[in-house]
């Protein structure tokens, strides 16, 4: 069976203005199983963009896991940036993700 993605991300640490700096990132196996995420920051997650994988969103609807949108990463002003790819939906947006912010 094949896989939707490469990686998974299920939440996401934020710094005092508001900007994502890390995610819960899960390597996907065979048919969409994934393992346990590791917190990786969101310059690491950019590089395994950048080296063509793909990677998605996951998002929890009880009683189970959704896959969400694809991530991408954008130019800012003098930084580059992760987002979620527009799909009509906000829930399953890096933004909208679990908080990680109780984790270190």
């Amino acid at each position: 069976m094949s896989k939707s993605a490469d990686y998974f991300i299920s939440g996401v640490w934020k710094d005092s203005n508001d900007n994502i700096t890390h995610v819960m990132l899960h390597p996907v196996n065979d048919g969409d199983r994934w393992d346990m995420g590791e917190k990786t920051s969101e310059t690491r997650t950019i590089e395994l963009l950048k080296k063509g994988n793909i990677i998605k969103t996951v998002v929890w609807n009880y009683p189970g896991w959704t896959i969400g949108s694809r991530v991408i990463c954008v130019k800012g002003i003098g930084k580059e940036y992760l987002r979620s790819e527009a799909n009509a939906t906000q829930k399953d947006n890096l933004d909208n993700l679990i908080s990680m912010k109780a984790i270190k």
